[in-house]
């Protein structure tokens, strides 16, 4: 276990962060062995009931791991939380158009 610090709340803070940080590359390092001995078995096999099952687990853990090295702040997919919210519509410069879809009058300088 690493020496904690008594200095300061925030270099303890940053203790946390560094060894969240280090378990987290321990687990994507232990995905990415599992993933690469998955792949060599079902290179290996020939039985299709395996090589489904197989192939099921290899997504599996391939999803896992992107979503561990995406991390909390990488998903580019989800939108901000202001995208939902009613925005009023800004009328256009100009004058406002009649009622009924009547056209406004021409007026030719004769």
């Amino acid at each position: 276990m690493a020496k904690r610090s008594n200095d300061s709340p925030l270099q303890r803070v940053e203790e946390l962060k560094a060894q969240r940080a280090r378990e987290l590359q321990a687990i994507v390092d232990r995905l990415t062995g599992e993933l690469e001995a998955l792949e060599a078995r079902l290179a290996a096999t020939e039985d299709q009931n395996e090589r489904i099952m197989l192939k099921a687990e290899i997504v599996h853990f391939t999803l896992a791991l992107k979503q561990l090295q995406r991390g909390h702040y990488g998903n580019s997919k989800r939108k901000p939380p202001e995208a939902g919210l009613a925005v009023p519509a800004v009328p256009p410069s100009g004058p406002l158009p009649k009622q009924g879809g009547a056209a406004a009058p021409l007026e030719f300088d004769s």
